[in-house]
């Protein structure tokens, strides 16, 4: 797997930091436009999307074991973002930060599906990124 951003002919990109916080820049903002439920809701259709991400990577796994790891994995975030909608929010940026540390576990050699090491850092970022945003938006500092 490759350590950097891929390039085509000589094109330059950003940083997995960079791009990462410009993804957030992107869309945090969404939140402050619609109402709450809606905020809530978007937050766990996201946090399922993101928990889903490792599925696509381990398509590309040889063993099925990693496939089925990945999935079940991806369906306890999926859990996650239901209880984040419909029993308290507060589970949508815990799921995000446990997240985090999944793409964490996937720098470790041998760990689940080979992901590129760039995405990982790019995720991780994004994850934090969203669940501080979130614990100011809903609740320790309500913004909305």
């Amino acid at each position: 797997m490759q350590n950097s951003l891929p390039t085509g002919a000589g094109a330059s990109l950003p940083s997995p930091g960079a791009l990462a916080g410009l993804v957030f820049l992107i869309f945090a903002p969404l939140h402050f436009f619609v109402p709450l439920e809606a905020s809530i809701a978007l937050s766990g259709v996201t946090l399922a999307l993101i928990g889903g991400a490792y599925i696509g990577f381990a398509a590309t796994a040889t063993e099925a074991r990693v496939f089925w790891f990945e999935l079940m994995t991806a369906m306890g975030f999926g859990l996650v973002a239901v209880l984040g909608i419909w029993v308290h929010w507060i589970f949508l940026p815990l799921g995000l930060a446990l997240h985090a540390g999944w793409d964490h576990l996937h720098h470790r050699p041998g760990f689940g599906a080979p992901v590129p090491q760039w995405y990982i850092s790019f995720c991780v970022i994004v994850d934090l990124l969203a669940a501080g945003f979130l614990l100011l938006l809903y609740g320790v500092v309500p913004l909305i």
